[in-house]
């Protein structure tokens, strides 16, 4: 990328040295055209080095063909041989390559820029390993009103020390894996941290949610225990969050007594 920005710039460079030794004659303001030319010449460059971005968002490229043909429309303006061509041209058509076209070209611009900002925020929102969002997402939930589940792995630790951390990671992927498969639009499925996920769910959809999920992970033989907060809402987020974790652990509670000592894995 770096030797075809130089290469770039080097041929520009190359260009405007042998724009300057043209006779004064041939254009109303050679100073104006090589200021014109200048800013085309850094356009390019800025294509060409961020291009691993534009391609991605093509309406950047766009906008940057839009700003260059601008520009070249306004060198060709200072081009003396060329005055017949450019009085011949229809007014609209003379207004839109003066003005409109770098109106067009920094509305596409914006409008990738503004994509872009979009899903660097989502994926700042993901966790790495499970694939699913991290608790930054809880400040973006779409559910005006929702049912909230806080789940934890049944002795995870005591998994990691026996099998290592790289087994503990592969049955935090499948836990949270699980539950992303079973949620609809507009649900969230969020690692809280470390076996903690969270599931954000439509209002009155926590027991069908848990009971889709009870089989696939008794199959996978994955225990884990969980809280719920019902038709919650965001301005009480983090109340809900503490009474489905107090849920939880009151759940956890009663695994531990003799009564319910079999169900741990």
């Amino acid at each position: 990328m770096v030797k075809a920005v130089s290469t770039v710039i080097c041929t520009g460079m190359v260009l405007l040295i042998l724009i300057v030794k043209i006779d004064e004659s041939f254009f109303y303001s050679k100073a104006e055209f090589a200021i014109e030319y200048l800013i085309l010449l850094s356009i390019v460059s800025i294509s060409v080095c961020a291009y691993p971005v534009f391609k991605k968002e093509k309406k950047a490229l766009v906008g940057m063909m839009f700003i260059g043909i601008e520009n070249i429309y306004h060198m060709i303006e200072q081009i003396t041989p060329l005055e017949k061509a450019i009085d011949s041209l229809p007014s609209p058509i003379a207004l839109f390559l003066d003005d409109g076209c770098i109106l067009i070209g920094i509305g596409f611009l914006a409008l990738a820029i503004k994509h872009i900002i979009a899903k660097y925020e989502c994926n700042q929102s993901i966790d790495e390993l499970t694939g699913v969002f991290n608790r930054k997402a809880l400040g973006s939930i779409p559910l005006k009103q929702f049912d909230l589940i806080f789940f934890d792995l049944d002795k995870f630790k005591l998994l990691n020390d026996k099998y290592g951390h790289k087994f503990g990671d592969s049955v935090l992927k499948l836990f949270s894996q699980g539950l992303k498969q079973y949620t609809q639009p507009n649900e969230m499925i969020i690692r809280f941290g470390g076996d903690e996920f969270i599931a954000i769910l439509q209002p009155h959809r926590a027991n069908s949610f848990l009971s889709d999920i009870e089989a696939a992970f008794a199959a996978l033989k994955i225990s884990y225990s969980y809280g719920i907060t019902p038709n919650s809402d965001r301005r009480n987020l983090r109340d809900a969050i503490n009474s489905a974790d107090k849920a939880l652990y009151r759940m956890k509670h009663l695994k531990h007594q003799p009564t319910h000592s079999h169900i741990l894995k």
